[in-house]
Order: structure tokens, then sequence, then C-alpha cells
């Protein structure tokens, strides 16, 4: 039994079910401040040392109701393709283990703003690791982008990829951290997944080469001559029913049984 089976055993009756939409709601409270001037999204990012210096703990629940945009076209299709996929993985998952991917998620983006009080660390990277998630346990399903545009969902998985690796490369040291987060809960829960394919992947390998191998190897070698069906491939051979050796058709009437017998007992 793992880790997380046996959290579960003990903390099923603590998951939230429909985790998403509470999610979905966090955020829609956020567009509701923001969009009326309520608060600026500075005031809603999580800073470790306005926390720590300042008391402003709110922010650790805050940073949580940022949305990526004000759009409401924007907001639409994100907020549904979100509930979409985070829906889809609690069904796969169960609910407890979907609630503890968000929250470890969550627990590693709070952990980067107290390594760096400086950073400013939002939610968008870590709620990006539910599409990376999705993309892992269902590469072939088609999103139609737009309603109109059809694309698999590993498609998108791997430009999220690309856009986090770049990010690590190119942006401020908040957006970095906010990568590493999200990458680290990824390998939390696939990371011994990929470990083991990799090791079946080294397996079969070398169980393809080892045929190959044997396949190079003759079947049938003159015990007179040397000769072999690899080397003279339209050459017969055939073993003698006295001394049970293999002998090539040259060589089956006519080699000698005490000099093999002989050779033998040597």
């Amino acid at each position: 039994m793992n880790l997380i089976s046996i959290l579960e055993k003990h903390f099923r009756g603590w998951a939230i079910p429909n985790l998403t939409l509470y999610l979905i709601a966090f955020q829609l409270i956020g567009v509701a401040l923001l969009m009326g001037g309520y608060s600026d999204r500075l005031d809603l990012v999580l800073h470790g040392s306005s926390v720590m210096h300042r008391g402003e703990w709110w922010r650790l629940l805050s940073f949580m109701m940022i949305p990526k945009t004000l759009s409401p076209i924007w907001l639409f299709f994100a907020f549904y393709i979100f509930y979409l996929m985070g829906s889809s993985l609690e069904r796969e998952w169960g609910t407890f283990r979907y609630n503890l991917y968000v929250l470890m998620g969550y627990l590693f983006s709070v952990v980067m703003a107290f390594i760096a009080p400086g950073a400013i660390i939002t939610n968008y990277f870590f709620l990006g690791g539910v599409l990376l998630a999705f993309a892992t346990l269902f590469p072939n399903l088609e999103f139609r982008l737009f309603l109109i545009l059809p694309v698999k969902v590993k498609w998108l998985g791997w430009l999220t990829v690309i856009a986090y690796l770049f990010t690590l490369i190119s942006a401020d040291i908040g957006s970095r951290l906010c990568v590493v987060a999200a990458f680290a809960n990824y390998l939390l829960f696939f990371g011994k997944s990929f470990l083991n394919n990799f090791k079946a992947g080294q397996r079969r390998k070398a169980y393809q080469v080892e045929r190959e191998i044997v396949a190079e190897q003759p079947m049938h070698i003159c015990a007179e001559c040397g000769a072999s069906d690899k080397n003279m491939t339209t050459m017969d051979f055939r073993y003698c029913s006295t001394c049970g050796k293999c002998f090539c058709e040259n060589h089956i009437g006519s080699h000698d049984h005490s000099m093999i017998d002989a050779g033998s007992h040597k």
C-alpha cells in the first residue's frame, strides 16, 4: 500500500467533492473584486515578506482568487475547460486523490513564497498543473478550442511544458518558483509511473536486442567442417541418428563416428 492510499484510508472524509467548482467560485470572487475596483492584483498575490513582517496572512488564500484574465469571453472558456479537466480528474482518481493533488500544489506554492519572501507568487502555474495531469491521463482526448479547432490534449500538455520551461529561463524569480512548485507536484504524483515505464522500456529494449542476437546465431553447424546455415544458406543440414550431431549434406553420410566419439572423450 503506497503513501497516498494510506492517507486516503485515514483522511478520506476530509475530501471536498466537486472541488473544481469551489476553485472557480474563488476566482470569480477575485474577478468581482478586481473589476469592481475593490482590490488591486498586487493586493491579492502571495508575498512571503508581507505575510511574515506585516501580518497579511489573508494572502495565503487571496492569491487563489487571482484570475488569469478579466476578459469575460476568455474567462468563460478558461473556467469551462478547467471544470471539464478537474471534474474528469476527480472521476478518474477519486475525490481524495484529486483534492490531494490540488492541496499539494497549493502547499508547494506557499513554501516557495517563504523560500524567497520577496517574490510574487500567483496561482497560474500550479492550477496549470491540472492540465498537465489531465493530459497525462487522457492524452488522446480532443478539445475543440473556441468550439471550432480540434486539438488533442497531449499537445496542449506539451505546449504547457514548453511554456513552463521558457518561464524557468526567462521570467522573474516568483514565476520560476511557481513553475518549480508545479513540476514538483506533478512529479510527486507521476514520477514513479514515469520511472516504471522507463524501466519497462529498458527491459523491452534489452529483450529485443537479445532476440536479435539470438536470431543472428546459426541454428545448424556442421560438426565436421564448421559450415552453418548462416554462411551456407543453400546447403541442407541434418542430424545423425547414431551420434545425434549436426552435419552438412556433404558429411552426413561420410562422417566417422569413431573419430567424433574419440574427440568427445578427450
